[in-house]
């Protein structure tokens, strides 16, 4: 049975800006935020959404066949790239990751949280114009940045992640809704959250897309929801979107 969703939780989109988006914010402030968003994967769904379906890549991977390769769109701290490379290690599958972001003062934060991790690279670049060749990686995903990318710029974003994987790409988020907001606003001040964090995660719930909107940005560039792409609900109003492909080289 479908879960039913209260329509008087879902409230009207609210773009209000993220202070991380402001390029003049303090680094110091950044370093602490971009800390804040690690433990908002670990301890409320983002990693255990980004792990299962990993996973789920992984042991599609053939023995002995070339190394695997994941784009990482608006990484942030690169902490998920650091899971896939350790379930990869597990695995005993050889994975090489890029991690990419738009922003200097993130991508300096990611390169100091990572700068152990050999099979990982970041680089400079933008979502809606990633830098890369058609099917040029195996699988691309992005957590935690379609609700600020605003509803056309998330269908471009998709777009691009379509055309440079040829097997698959993963988008993780989270649901619209006030009760998603009240409970962020309550855990961020209850653990004392750097005052970006504060007013950035009930931004990030409002900013964010309804279940309906999310299955309507497949259909946006011609892919069908349900058949083509999958949507996937977890707790701590995750959703995400999944695209397996199927190549006709097999890979």
């Amino acid at each position: 049975m479908k879960l039913r969703l209260p329509a008087f939780d879902t409230p009207s989109r609210i773009d209000e800006p993220e202070l991380i988006d402001e390029p003049s914010e303090r680094y110091a402030d950044f370093r602490k935020s971009m800390a804040d968003v690690q433990r908002a994967n670990r301890f409320l769904g983002g990693t255990a959404v980004f792990a299962r379906q990993m996973r789920r890549w992984l042991r599609e991977a053939a023995p002995g066949a070339a190394p695997l390769t994941l784009l990482d769109v608006a990484t942030g701290s690169a902490d998920l790239p650091r899971v896939a490379l350790e379930l990869a290690a597990e695995r005993h599958v050889s994975l090489q990751v890029l991690g990419l972001d738009f922003s200097p003062p993130i991508l300096q934060f990611a390169r100091e949280e990572s700068s152990d991790l050999g099979d990982l690279r970041l680089l400079r670049g933008d979502a809606f114009r990633l830098p890369l060749a058609d099917r040029s990686v195996d699988y691309a995903t992005c957590s935690l940045a379609f609700h600020h990318f605003g509803f056309e710029g998330s269908c471009w974003a998709l777009a691009e992640m379509e055309r440079v994987t040829r097997r698959g790409w993963l988008v993780n988020d989270l649901r619209r809704a006030w009760s998603a907001g009240f409970l962020i606003s309550g855990i961020t001040a209850l653990i004392r959250a750097n005052r970006m964090t504060r007013h950035d995660g009930p931004a990030s719930v409002l900013r964010a897309y309804s279940v309906a909107e999310y299955a309507a940005m497949p259909a946006a560039i011609g892919l069908r929801s349900g058949t083509d792409v999958r949507l996937e609900r977890s707790l701590f109003y995750r959703v995400a979107l999944i695209r397996d492909k199927r190549s006709p080289d097999g890979r």
